[in-house]
C-alpha cells in the first residue's frame, strides 16, 4: 500500500518531524513525502531509509491552483491509495486535489489546537480575524476529507468542535519517539556540558520553536526573577523560529546575555536533556508536544503550562503545571522545582506512561492498521 503524504514543509519541527519518524518505521506501508515549500532539513534522513521525496520549493505566494497543478503528474506516477495532508497549506492542496481523485482516500491531520480558547487569546485583534478567517476556510473545505488523524485526545476535542467534524472521522493516534534515542553517552554529555555549562550552573532548558505562541517571552521575564535571587541559574533554548529578533532584544534589555543562551536549531536535543536539570514548557497551546515526550523519556523534572495537550503527555503527578500566560505562577513553579526530592519517582512513573503510548513502534503499527483498515472499507 501505498501513502502520499503532502506536508508544507520538512524543516524539522513539531509535526513534520513526527511525521517523517512514523513514516521511517512502517513495515506494510511505503510511504512517499511531497513538501511544497523550502526547508528539508528531514529530507536526508527519509531518503537514507529509501523513501521518495518530492521537493516542490515553491514560493509562499503560489496559488493552491498552481501547487495542485505540480502535484497531479506525481500522483498519476505513484498511484497510492491514500493521500495524506498535514499543516494548512498542505491540507487545501489535498483538498483540491481530492476533486481530480475522487478514488483515492483523503487523510487530514490534527497537530495543533489551532482554534482553541487560548490561541484566540494571545493574538492581536488583526491576527485574531486573520486566525478566524483561516479557521473559516478550514471548515467549508473540511467535508472533502474522508478520515482525520489526531495526535490527543485534547486535541479531537478542540478541532471537532472548532471545523463541525463528525467525532467518528477522526482517529486519535498519539505521536511516537525511539526511546533508544534518548541514551547519549556520559562522555558525550560530558562535552556538551565544557561548552554550554562550564561553571557547572543549574541548567533550565526550552526545546520549541521560537514563536510567541510558544510563551518564551513568559519564560525570560519569570527567569529574571528567578535569576536575581540565584544567579547559578542558566537558561538554554533551543530551537529557530521568526521570533528570535524580538528574544534576543529582549534578552539584552533584561541584561541576561549571561545566563540566557539561544541554541537556534539543535540535532542534539537528547545531549541537551541530558545535561538539563530541568525542564520548561510554556506554551499557550500545542498538539500533543514532541519536545515534551522527548523531555519524559529523557526523566527530566518538567515544568510546563496546564494546558490539556500537556496534561496528556503525563500521569497526574509528572510534572509541575503552572497557569498559562501567568508569569509569577511559572516563575514560582521554578523556584519549587528546585526543591522538590521526589522527581525520581515523579519522573519513573511518566517515563512508564510513555512506554505505553509514544514507543514509535506502536504508534506506526497503529497508522498502519488505521491505513489497512479504510481502504478494506
Amino acid at each position: 500500500m501505498k501513502v502520499i503524504y503532502i506536508i508544507d514543509s520538512l524543516s524539522g519541527y513539531g509535526a513534520e518531524k513526527s511525521i517523517v519518524q512514523i513514516a521511517q518505521h512502517f513495515e506494510e506501508v511505503t510511504p512517499i513525502f511531497i513538501h511544497l515549500k523550502k526547508g528539508d532539513k528531514l529530507k536526508p534522513s527519509l531518503e537514507l531509509e529509501g523513501i521518495k521525496v518530492y521537493s516542490q520549493a515553491l514560493e509562499s505566494e503560489t496559488s493552491f491552483k498552481e501547487a495542485v497543478n505540480s502535484i497531479i503528474p506525481i500522483i498519476n506516477k505513484e498511484e497510492p491509495e491514500i493521500i495524506h495532508s498535514t499543516l494548512f497549506r498542505a491540507d487545501m492542496v489535498a483538498r483540491k486535489l481530492k476533486q481530480v481523485f475522487p478514488h483515492i482516500f483523503l487523510v487530514g491531520s490534527f497537530v495543533s489546537n489551532s482554534y482553541g480558547v487560548n490561541r484566540y487569546r494571545q493574538l492581536s485583534p488583526l491576527s485574531r480575524i486573520k486566525l478566524f478567517s483561516t479557521q473559516l476556510k478550514d471548515r467549508k473545505t473540511a467535508g472533502k476529507v474522508d478520515f482525520f488523524v489526531c495526535n490527543s485526545n485534547a486535541i479531537k476535542k478542540s478541532n471537532i468542535k472548532a471545523l463541525g467534524i463528525p467525532g467518528n472521522k477522526v482517529k486519535v493516534i498519539y505521536r511516537g519517539r525511539c526511546f533508544e534515542d534518548y541514551l547519549p553517552t556520559a562522555e558525550s554529555v560530558s562535552l556538551l556540558k565544557k561548552e554550554l555549562n562550564p561553571e557547572d550552573h543549574i541548567v533550565f532548558l526550552n526545546v520549541s520553536r521560537l514563536h510567541k505562541g510558544k510563551g518564551q517571552l513568559d519564560l525570560l521575564k519569570a527567569f529574571k526573577v528567578l535569576n536575581a535571587q540565584n544567579p547559578k541559574l542558566i537558561l538554554l533554548i533551543a530551537g529557530e523560529g521568526s521570533f528570535r529578533g524580538e528574544l534576543e532584544n529582549f534578552i539584552k534589555s533584561l541584561g541576561l546575555e549571561k545566563n540566557v543562551f539561544l541554541l537556534g536549531y539543535r540535532e542534539d536535543v537528547a545531549k541537551l536533556l541530558a545535561l538539563a536539570d530541568y525542564f520548561v514548557f510554556p506554551s499557550y497551546f500545542e498538539g500533543l508536544p514532541g519536545a515534551l515526550i522527548e523531555a519524559i523519556i529523557s526523566k527530566t523534572p518538567s515544568i510546563v503550562s496546564d494546558i490539556a495537550e500537556n496534561r496528556e503527555c503525563f500521569v497526574e503527578n509528572g510534572a509541575l503545571f503552572f497557569k498559562s500566560g501567568n508569569i509569577k505562577d511559572l516563575g514560582d513553579k521554578m523556584k519549587e522545582a528546585l526543591t522538590i526530592k521526589d522527581w525520581k519517582e515523579r519522573t519513573e512513573s511518566s517515563l512508564e506512561n510513555a512506554r505505553k503510548n509514544f514507543e514509535i513502534k506502536k504508534v506506526s503499527k497503529e497508522y498502519e492498521s488505521f491505513y489497512k483498515k479504510i481502504v478494506k472499507g
